[in-house]
């Protein structure tokens, strides 16, 4: 449906707000609406929540033009998805297919740094944001994203619940905070035996208008799926052997990640080491040239909270009323397997104040080791 009168004169009034931030992609009633519908049209909650999204846009990962950039990203191969169409079912519905229980995600953790896999989803994210877009603009209707995830082949073991309450939980957290009503529903298909255990673990992590929207089908899978989208969008392995019928589009299975390609190296010999209580927080200062820019490691012991800031004031002890120069990170699980690596252009010389926190924690402390360097810009 296109919106309403009365949901226009929000529209518009969240427009104004954000009129010197929001980019002229990104500007449309729809993207906007969105933000409005996920936080029940509270202007006050949303608006510092859209401006962190905006301040992403324009970050030096350049969201609006991620879906046309052609770097490479050897992630995909091993998170392989699809987005064939529409549902064909569901009016202004388009399909996302996901391969969730063959997903090596073990091998992807322990070969990536989880920064560059979020990068690599918020890539897939923006393209189906794009389609959405397209078909807005082609309807003149609000339309959405129906996540369909196969969960064959995903196995129980002592590893499972911690990628569920650590980086698939952080995953979904940022979908929710960044791609607001977004996604119409996720179906979850040739789901394991143990579903329950799963679900019993990943219900109270996500989301609460998120976990409403998720859809369990039973032994009968094959048949209920087609209720939410057409056979022509759905995965052709999905037939029987030897049968092309009735599930026809082709989607590569994903890659394992080769052992030999773990990270195995040790945090460098000039790092250093912050323990922040549980409930607490701390910074680390460094200053900047003109022509130097960050590049920092980090490796920490569990879950934590990270942004970037530039300190006018050196004064300052706190964060509060500093300009980030990073968007605010609410949830980066841990411990890292492979450290978080990140190197940012810094646009004024300064201070540039790193903000940690602990703050998700009850109980326990944490660790951070990091190596965080200056390093002369190439010109």
């Amino acid at each position: 449906m296109p919106p309403t009168p009365a949901e226009l004169e929000k529209i518009h009034e969240l427009r104004a707000l954000v009129k010197d931030r929001i980019t002229p992609y990104y500007d449309t009633d729809f993207n906007l609406l969105r933000w409005l519908q996920g936080h029940n049209f509270n202007i006050d909650l949303l608006k510092p929540k859209l401006e962190n999204h905006l301040f992403l846009r324009k970050w030096d990962w350049d969201l609006d033009n991620m879906v046309a950039s052609e770097a490479p990203d050897p992630i995909q191969d091993h998170w392989r998805n699809a987005i064939p169409g529409e549902s064909g079912v569901i009016k202004n519905v388009i399909v996302n297919l996901e391969q969730t229980g063959k997903n090596d995600w073990w091998g992807m953790l322990a070969t990536h740094p989880m920064n560059a896999i979020l990068k690599s989803r918020v890539k897939d994210l923006e393209v189906m944001l794009a389609k959405v877009m397209a078909l807005e603009a082609k309807t003149g209707e609000q339309a959405h994203i129906m996540y369909i995830m196969d969960l064959g082949g995903l196995a129980w073991d002592r590893k499972l619940p911690g990628l569920l309450t650590g980086p698939l939980s952080a995953l979904s957290a940022f979908m929710a905070d960044h791609y607001v009503e977004l996604v119409h529903s996720f179906v979850l298909v040739n789901v394991p035996t143990f579903i329950s255990a799963v679900w019993t673990i990943a219900n109270p992590l996500l989301p609460e208008r998120t976990r409403k929207k998720v859809v369990i089908l039973g032994g009968n899978w094959k048949s209920e799926i087609q209720k939410y989208a057409d056979p022509n969008v759905l995965p052709s392995f999905w037939n029987e052997p030897g049968e092309s019928d009735p599930f026809k589009f082709e989607l590569p299975r994903s890659v394992l990640y080769p052992p030999e390609k773990y990270y195995k190296d040790q945090p460098p010999a000039e790092s250093q080491v912050l323990t922040i209580p549980a409930g607490k927080t701390d910074i680390v200062d460094i200053y900047v040239d003109e022509d130097e820019d960050l590049k920092w490691e980090i490796h920490t012991d569990g879950t934590f909270t990270m942004g970037l800031y530039y300190v006018e004031d050196p004064r300052s002890d706190s964060i509060e009323g500093l300009e980030p120069v990073m968007p605010h990170f609410a949830k980066v699980p841990g411990p890292t397997i492979c450290p978080l690596r990140e190197q940012m252009e810094c646009k004024i010389p300064g201070i540039y104040r790193f903000h940690f926190s602990n703050e998700l924690a009850w109980f326990y402390p944490l660790k951070i080791t990091h190596f965080i360097q200056k390093i002369r810009r190439k010109l």
